[in-house]
């Protein structure tokens, strides 16, 4: 591995290469020392669990981490971003961890040559792909269910607008789960092949063995959103939930709106903090890989 730009890109012996990796941290078997090892995080677009848990990596790692404020930077002069890494990397930024609005963007900076060799991670790449993301939720499932593929995950709220999403349909077809989207129609985005897709809670919900649920991102959508409906239709509550049914979400969470804030207290919802837990192991096997590549 050279990027992770996204799930696409890797198999799934690379996936469970990471899953592997991530659990040899978390049970504390594997260490990294990357002392010489320089990465910045690149955030153009507000995050905590990602930023926070990609620093957390970072220094677990015994790396050097750099973070990149736009606001103070030489874009405002004019620069572009691909002068502005170019330099990061003269500098000898190994890595550059980037979240940004536009979808392409960082698989165009990723195909650039550069003055040294330098690693790109998708921190969150518009509404199409969270690769960091997808492999967490993979890794937190798959601690629970060894095998996935006779298990059926729901994916609940606003999956036109959600990267999230994109990149977890993308990997849990890999392996060959069950997957279910569920939604109010102007919500529901391009259909993917091989994916069921359900605007009755009831039907999508039943024998359903993980449920995840997804923000509504008000910040992206250009058409209006009728939340009293959708919080009548798809708001997952106490009694809506299937009882086995692992509930996660990959944050921030709307309590009260896509799930009832009581619900949060149940046992089926701890997943959803360890989902932010997982997320540092998980980042830092990613960051690992990425690095020996380079010798580092």
């Amino acid at each position: 591995m050279k990027h992770l730009i996204n799930i696409e890109d890797l198999s799934t012996e690379e996936i469970n290469q990471i899953y592997t990796r991530a659990q040899d941290f978390e049970k504390g078997i594997r260490k990294a020392n990357h002392l010489n090892a320089h990465i910045v995080n690149m955030f153009f677009e507000n995050s905590t669990r990602t930023k926070m848990s990609f620093e957390m990596a970072i220094n677990k790692l015994n790396a050097n981490k750099y973070d990149f404020c736009s606001e103070t930077s030489s874009l405002n002069k004019g620069e572009d971003l691909f002068d502005t890494i170019n330099n990061l990397s003269a500098i000898g930024m190994n890595a550059v961890v980037l979240r940004h609005s536009d979808n392409n963007l960082i698989k165009e900076l990723s195909s650039k040559k550069y003055f040294q060799d330098i690693s790109f991670i998708n921190a969150g790449s518009g509404t199409n792909a969270h690769p960091t993301q997808a492999l967490l939720d993979y890794y937190t499932i798959k601690k629970h269910f060894l095998n996935l593929s006779d298990k059926t995950i729901t994916i609940v709220g606003d999956i036109a607008h959600s990267r999230v999403a994109m990149s977890d349909i993308t990997l849990f077809k890999k392996f060959n789960m069950k997957i279910r989207c569920l939604s109010s129609e102007n919500l529901i985005g391009e259909k993917i092949e091989g994916v069921e897709y359900y605007t009755n809670l009831k039907e999508a919900f039943e024998n359903s063995d993980i449920i995840m649920a997804l923000r509504i991102q008000k910040e992206r959508i250009q058409e209006h959103v009728d939340i009293e409906s959708y919080i009548k239709n798809y708001q997952i509550t106490k009694e809506n939930l299937p009882y086995a049914a692992f509930l996660m979400h990959p944050g921030p969470i709307n309590k009260d709106i896509e799930i009832k804030s009581d619900v949060l207290d149940m046992p089926n919802a701890r997943t959803i903090l360890n989902q932010a837990k997982n997320g540092v192991y998980v980042r830092m096997a990613i960051l690992d890989m990425l690095l020996s590549s380079q010798g580092l």
